[in-house]
C-alpha cells in the first residue's frame, strides 16, 4: 500500500477505537452519576458514616470529572481522525500519483515532439530523416503507456480518463513507428496523424484540469 493508503487505514482505525473507548467512558460516566445519585438520596446522620460517605462522594465526583473529560479528548480525537482520513482519502482521489503524474509529464513532452516532427514534414523537412526522430520518440512513447494503469485511490472519473488517454497514447505510438518514409511524405497521411494527436492533447488538457496540473510551468520547462 501507498503512504496515503496507510494513512488512510490508520486514521479510520484510530477514529474506530477511540469511538468505543468514548462510548466505554460515556457509559462509566452516567454509572458513576448514578451511584452519585443514590448516595445523595442515603445522606447518613451518623458522624462516622457520615465521614465516610463525604469520601466516597469526593471519590465518585472525581471518577465523574475523569470519565468526562477523557470523554471529550476521546470525541475530539475521534473527530481528528475521521477529518484526516477523509482529506487523507480526499487527496488520493483528486491527486496523481507519482507514476501517474511522471507518465504525464514525459508523454506531454514526447507528444510535443512528435507534434513538431509531423508540422516539420508539413513544411517540407525530409521524411526519411524525420522518420528517424519519429521512430524514436513514438517509441518511448509507448513504452510510458504500455502496461501503465492509474492507480485506484483515483476517483472512477479520474481513473476512466487516465485509461482513454493511455490508450490513445499507446495506439497513437504505435501506428506512428509503424508509418513507412512514403507514408510519412503523403501530407494527407501526417494531417491525419496531427487531428489524432491534437485529440490526444485536448484528453491532455482535461486530466491537467481534473487534477489540477500546473501546464503553463511544463510549458517553461519545453
Amino acid at each position: 500500500m501507498s503512504v496515503l493508503e496507510w494513512v488512510f487505514v490508520g486514521s479510520l482505525s484510530l477514529a474506530f477505537l477511540t469511538f468505543l473507548l468514548f462510548i466505554v467512558c460515556i457509559i462509566l460516566f452516567f454509572s458513576t452519576n448514578n451511584q452519585l445519585k443514590k448516595m445523595k438520596q442515603k445522606r447518613p446522620k451518623n458522624k462516622t458514616k457520615k465521614k465516610r460517605w463525604l469520601k466516597m462522594r469526593r471519590q465518585l465526583d472525581k471518577k465523574k470529572k475523569k470519565y468526562l473529560g477523557r470523554t471529550f479528548i476521546l470525541l475530539v480525537i475521534s473527530g481528528i481522525s475521521v477529518a484526516s482520513g477523509a482529506y487523507t482519502r480526499y487527496y488520493q482521489m483528486t491527486n496523481l500519483t507519482t507514476e501517474d503524474g511522471n507518465t504525464l509529464i514525459q508523454s506531454y513532452f514526447l507528444t510535443d515532439e512528435v507534434e513538431k516532427s509531423l508540422v516539420n514534414l508539413q513544411e517540407g523537412a525530409d521524411p526519411e530523416k524525420t522518420k528517424k526522430t519519429l521512430d524514436d520518440r513514438t517509441s518511448l512513447l509507448a513504452s510510458y503507456a504500455a502496461g501503465v494503469g492509474p492507480s485506484n485511490g483515483l476517483s472512477k472519473e479520474g481513473q476512466k480518463l487516465l485509461v482513454r488517454y493511455y490508450a490513445r497514447i499507446r495506439d497513437f505510438s504505435i501506428n506512428t513507428y509503424s508509418l513507412s518514409t512514403e507514408q510519412l511524405s503523403n501530407p494527407e497521411t501526417v494531417s491525419s496523424y496531427l487531428d489524432t494527436l491534437n485529440q490526444i492533447k485536448a484528453i491532455q488538457k482535461k486530466i491537467f484540469k481534473q487534477f489540477s496540473v500546473n501546464e503553463a510551468a511544463l510549458k517553461q520547462k519545453k
